[in-house]
C-alpha cells in the first residue's frame, strides 16, 4: 500500500465515508481497507465508528463479540416462553 493510498484512506475515514467508497477510489478492496483501518487504528488516530445498533436498535454481530457479557444466552432466556425449563 502507497502512502497516497494510506493519506486517502485515513482522510476519507475520517470524513466518515464507507470502507466500500474508501476502497473504490483507492482501488483495493473493502475487505484490504478494513482491516488496515482496523490494524493501524492507534497509530493514525482513527476513531471507532458506532455499530449499526446504536442507529437501528438491533443488535450486531459485532456488538456481541465485542461484549463481555453472553448476549446470545441472554436473548436465549428472554426468548423462552414463561414457566418453561
Amino acid at each position: 500500500m502507497t502512502s497516497d493510498q494510506i493519506d486517502v484512506i485515513v482522510e476519507m475515514y475520517k470524513d466518515e465515508q464507507s470502507y466500500s467508497k474508501i476502497a473504490k477510489v483507492v482501488g483495493l478492496s473493502e475487505h484490504v481497507v478494513k482491516h488496515w483501518v482496523r490494524n493501524n487504528r492507534s497509530e493514525y488516530g482513527l476513531p471507532k465508528r458506532r455499530n449499526r445498533a446504536d442507529k437501528t436498535g438491533v443488535i450486531s454481530e459485532s456488538a456481541w463479540l465485542d461484549n463481555k457479557w453472553n448476549i446470545k444466552r441472554g436473548v436465549e432466556y428472554i426468548m423462552r416462553r414463561w414457566g418453561s425449563a
